[in-house]
């Protein structure tokens, strides 16, 4: 269990969701408004913070997780958002819980939310099955949101990274990304697609033993998704 504490003056820290790469998040209560929110903690430079929280910022939609401050706390940056209950993308698949209905429903929430986001000029950059929360709940409306901004890309804005810096993750990004050239909307297509063909056959194809050898496999051809899954519908293979 994580200690209790106020962080703001407003926000009650109740217990830790995860932690990664880009921060920890914990499930948190604003006192002030009574709700609960996600507090994701992060140490990184503050360009890449305020570029995080302003592309956050420009994004309204039921498939995205909603952003609803940026705070400070003994020099590492807060970003309040929306908490939803729910399993991650990944860790669904990993216990088997999804029908092919719903991938194909958490499928069109998230090609919503990317034309949304792309439609406003952020390009997410880092589209993965560990960047998605599923909804517990099975009413109707979006079960899908699409979270983590931490390496979008606002269009027009300078960039954060040099010429050939590669920034994502291997497994799922494109290879213009890859090759260290500029992520665009397709990029982000890529992934989804490539996170889908994943949900319905329960594997990555790029994915190998080591970082070098996934690599060497980004933008190869796939095997059709029909000859892996001839039961589906012939409309997605």
């Amino acid at each position: 269990m994580v200690r209790e504490e106020l962080v703001m003056d407003r926000f009650r820290v109740l217990e830790r969701l995860g932690s990664g790469g880009m921060g920890t998040v914990h499930r948190a209560f604003d006192e002030r408004l009574q709700r609960s929110v996600a507090v994701k903690e992060v140490a990184a430079e503050p360009e890449r913070i305020l570029r995080e929280a302003q592309a956050a910022a420009r994004l309204n939609h039921p498939a995205i997780v909603t952003l609803y401050e940026l705070g400070e706390r003994d020099g590492r940056a807060l970003l309040v958002s929306e908490f939803v209950p729910g399993d991650t993308l990944d860790h669904l698949l990993a216990q088997g819980l999804l029908a092919d209905r719903d991938i194909a429903e958490l499928g069109t929430d998230l090609c919503e939310a990317l034309a949304h986001a792309h439609a406003r000029g952020v390009v997410h950059r880092d589209v993965k099955p560990q960047n998605v929360i599923v909804r517990h709940d099975t009413g109707h409306g979006r079960r899908a949101k699409l979270m983590d901004f931490g390496i979008a890309r606002i269009a027009g804005s300078p960039t954060l990274t040099a010429t050939g810096q590669v920034v994502g993750t291997l497994a799922y990004m494109s290879p213009e990304q890859a090759d260290g050239r500029v992520a665009d909307s397709e990029s982000d297509v890529y992934s989804l697609a490539l996170t889908l063909y994943e949900c319905w056959t329960g594997e990555n194809p790029v994915v190998a033993p080591t970082p070098a050898a996934t690599a060497r496999r980004i933008g190869m051809a796939l095997p059709a998704l029909g000859d892996l899954r001839p039961d589906l519908p012939a409309s997605l293979t």
